[in-house]
């Protein structure tokens, strides 16, 4: 009798982290051993907490059908490049040995958490005879590019652009989370188009599920202010300076709260910045992410405008879940800006526009019929497209396509 299929995932974070990497991860995979009961999965993760390296993680476990391994993973500060770098190879031997040790593989998917995760697949995949499919959260080199991390057209950048565009010609496919992505993946790395997926991460609606009191509401909002509310992620790719700007601007204003919540590398010149009427929060445990968007009348995404075809914020899909309206910071081009047209679910407003920002923020909080109607579109539209059920039927066929017989 013919064992079941082996599929190994490469990714560098994993259940309980809280980084976008690893919550999808933990969203799909196991909806995916779900449908799939007779195929076999396993994880290849870091042992490390992505938000506290101090914190260490088992060396085997399993969630909920899938077998994790972890393997060491140094601690190194996400501020140096060239620590990160070290870090990142580190990450890639331990993995390497750990791969070697698991026996028959069937399929190999890699990500770009870490940025060299598609490589990296694709030497296990090597070396088990089977083929990899390359999953692309964030496109490299671009974005180290784009944020000043290395110089376009550097010899590093050159190197990076052709082993990389080597790693997906060499897939079995190469998926991206956006269609804009996908798009800049097939004309500056020239993929054949029939290896090109675009698969929206997408949301679980259960996990913003109320069980009781809003905790959190009355905990940073008793006086019921309006409350703006930027949740995720404070890294280089999100400018902050317009929002800011427009804190400022409405300070003079009572009843509206702006709520900057997270962790990254502009924390603590945000800290510095912040008008009387924000917050600045800590990251909240993934079980309060409910309370914390029910808390919020509108939601904020900001995003670099060269970022729009490289980067997706996923926390685009739990904002639309919980049915709230978006305010997008970013390019026009973007696919969130797209949808924000479309659906009518909120507002794009450019970077160094503040007073754009500023009048639909003060549209939106003396028009409860107008925020009722961005709330109702933006449930339809997730309900219609991002529930995560729908990619993690995506993948289950795409994988299926290119298990080893």
């Amino acid at each position: 009798m013919k064992s079941a299929p082996h599929i190994l995932f490469l990714n560098e974070f994993f259940h309980p982290d809280i980084c976008a990497s690893a919550v999808v991860a933990a969203d799909h995979l196991p909806k995916i051993a779900t449908r799939r009961p007779d195929w076999n999965f396993t994880i290849l993760t870091g042992n490390r907490a992505w938000d506290d390296p101090a914190k260490r993680y088992p060396a085997t476990d399993a969630y909920y059908g899938v077998n994790i391994i972890r393997v060491p993973r140094p601690a190194v500060s996400r501020k140096s490049l060239l620590w990160r770098g070290l870090g990142f190879a580190a990450f890639e031997r331990a993995a390497l040995r750990a791969a070697a040790r698991l026996g028959r593989i069937d399929l190999m998917v890699g990500t770009t958490a870490p940025p060299q995760g598609g490589r990296i697949a694709a030497k296990i995949a090597a070396r088990a005879k089977c083929p990899y499919i390359y999953k692309v959260l964030d496109l490299y080199p671009d974005t180290a590019a784009t944020l000043g991390k290395v110089r376009r057209g550097s010899l590093i950048y050159k190197r990076w652009l052709a082993v990389d565009t080597k790693v997906m010609k060499g897939a079995a496919a190469a998926v991206s989370i956006s269609t804009p992505i996908t798009q800049r993946i097939a004309r500056t790395r020239r993929i054949d188009p029939a290896l090109l997926h675009t698969i929206h991460d997408g949301y679980d609606p259960a996990r913003l599920t109320l069980s009781g009191p809003n905790h959190f509401a009355a905990e940073h909002n008793p006086g019921k202010a309006f409350v703006v509310q930027y949740a995720g992620n404070m890294g280089l790719s999100h400018p902050f300076e317009t929002i800011l700007a427009v804190a400022r601007l409405l300070s003079a204003e009572g009843g509206i709260q702006f709520q900057f919540i997270g962790d990254g590398p502009q924390r603590a010149g945000l800290r510095e910045r912040l008008p009387p009427i924000a917050r600045l929060i800590d990251y909240q445990p993934a079980d309060r992410l409910g309370e914390v968007l029910a808390a919020a009348d509108v939601c904020l995404i900001s995003q670099h405008d060269a970022m729009f075809d490289q980067a997706m914020p996923y926390k685009i899909y739990a904002i639309l879940a919980a049915g709230k309206p978006v305010f997008f910071v970013g390019s026009a081009h973007a696919e969130i800006a797209e949808w924000i047209t479309q659906f009518k679910i909120g507002w794009i407003v450019p970077h160094g526009r503040p007073e754009q920002l500023v009048e639909a923020i003060r549209g939106v909080m003396h028009d409860s019929i107008a925020r009722d109607s961005m709330s109702q579109a933006a449930r339809r539209l997730f309900a219609e497209r991002f529930d995560s059920f729908r990619a993690a039927d995506a993948w289950v066929s795409l994988i299926a396509r290119h298990i080893t017989p």
